[in-house]
């Protein structure tokens, strides 16, 4: 439908997909449909742009969706983000940085801190979205390696900023696996005070049973058992 709205010439939509979501509120439903290309998240000018840009593609959005998608005939917008939601700007160089070959491989590293089975999901400047799978039940870790930058010491990075390659990324950046690199590094940053030491150079099998003892998934069922009885 969306394709065959902007052949007709009526509609001016960047992206011919989209998800729909429910919400605990009772109608009111979670549209994700914009796509914003081209701007510079780093520029506060270029991201004023894409504010307003992304601001017009909902409208247009609704416009469609009452227009053409049956149930939708009486929808209003009554909502928008806070903020435009940026995937993906500057990251860090780390003691190691995942790799699209580690995520589709699902990986499995030393000195893990958590698990990720999420699909990459490359929103690129085209119409449509690039999905890419792991195999079926699988998950792979993310490095301790990755929060820790190469020429900066006494840093550690979590979430969106942390050390991978464009489609790792695409991969490891949702919110989950960003709590997950938050908690270890917290629990890292701690670890370093307690034994004065730089966080590259802590016991990583120490942070790992602490993590571990506070409820973190870093194994699967694979290798639970060897991680329980002493990693």
């Amino acid at each position: 439908m969306m394709k065959e709205a902007n052949r007709s010439g009526n509609y001016r939509l960047p992206r011919e997909e989209g998800s729909i979501h429910i919400t605990p509120l009772p109608g009111v439903m979670l549209a994700i449909m914009t796509r914003l290309d081209g701007y510079d998240p780093c520029d506060p000018v270029s991201l004023t742009e894409a504010e307003i840009e992304g601001r017009r593609q909902a409208r247009e959005y609704i416009r469609f969706l009452k227009d053409n998608v049956p149930g939708y005939e009486e929808a209003r917008l009554i909502n928008l983000s806070t903020g435009i939601g940026i995937r993906e700007t500057r990251r860090i160089y780390g003691d190691y940085r995942l790799t699209k070959e580690d995520v589709m491989a699902a990986r499995k590293f030393e000195d893990t801190i958590g698990q990720c089975g999420a699909p990459i999901e490359d929103h690129h400047g085209g119409k449509d979205t690039i999905w890419e799978f792991l195999p079926e039940g699988v998950a792979y870790d993310i490095p301790y390696r990755t929060l820790v930058p190469q020429k900066v010491e006494g840093l550690l990075v979590a979430g969106r900023c942390f050390s991978a390659t464009h489609e790792a990324h695409a991969s490891c950046r949702s919110m989950a696996q960003c709590m997950a690199m938050g908690q270890a590094a917290g629990m890292a940053a701690a670890l370093a005070v307690e034994s004065r030491k730089l966080p590259r150079h802590i016991d990583i099998e120490r942070l790992q049973r602490d993590l571990v003892a506070a409820g973190a998934v870093l194994y699967d069922s694979q290798n639970r058992d060897t991680a329980e009885n002493g990693l």
